[in-house]
């Protein structure tokens, strides 16, 4: 039952606040305590630019970005709008991830680094770059090896404990659906 898990996911989402940086040498994504690669779950990101920084910024030129300042714009001062900030960090997106797309390390990638025609943020080819101001969280519903799943639950449900989430905490700001 997809009301059930909820709390569990939610225990799991609160207890990480993980930092996002950049290889010195390779330039690569780093991710502190990152998902293991090809694994099911559900995801969070945070940031520290206020919401005037937001609005403003320049959201990325390419194909299939979400234009984050259309939709700060949009959704600002709404009475629905998610307003978790953890330590100061505003949650401004929350997502799921199957295997396709890469898990959940690979969708929050697509997110960064961009993803043609992915509908990502593609934060690192906006105005928003500086990835000190970001923060990611997430929950697996798969093991991997050896490695366990947070909290073990079917795939087949995370549209709905997405939607329950949503209900539950607000629309973060730049969700489109």
């Amino acid at each position: 039952m997809p009301r059930n898990t909820l709390p569990r996911i939610e225990a799991v989402r609160e207890s990480r606040l993980l930092r996002i940086g950049r290889d010195a040498t390779s330039k690569q994504l780093r991710f502190e305590s990152a998902p293991p690669t090809l694994v099911r779950g559900y995801y969070w990101i945070y940031t520290d630019y206020s919401l005037d920084e937001l609005v403003a910024c320049a959201p990325s030129p390419d194909k299939g970005g979400v234009n984050l300042t259309r939709l700060a714009g949009l959704h600002r001062d709404l009475g629905n709008v998610c307003t978790l900030a953890p330590e100061g960090y505003q949650l401004v997106y929350s997502g799921r991830a199957g295997r396709s797309v890469g898990g959940i390390r690979g969708r929050l990638g697509q997110h960064f680094n961009g993803g043609d025609g992915t509908g990502a943020l593609h934060i690192c080819r906006s105005s928003l770059s500086d990835l000190t101001r970001w923060r990611y969280s997430y929950a697996t519903i798969d093991d991997k090896g050896s490695i366990k799943a947070d909290v073990p639950s079917s795939y087949d449900d995370s549209a709905h404990v997405e939607r329950i989430w949503r209900l539950q905490h607000g629309w973060p700001l730049f969700c489109t659906q």
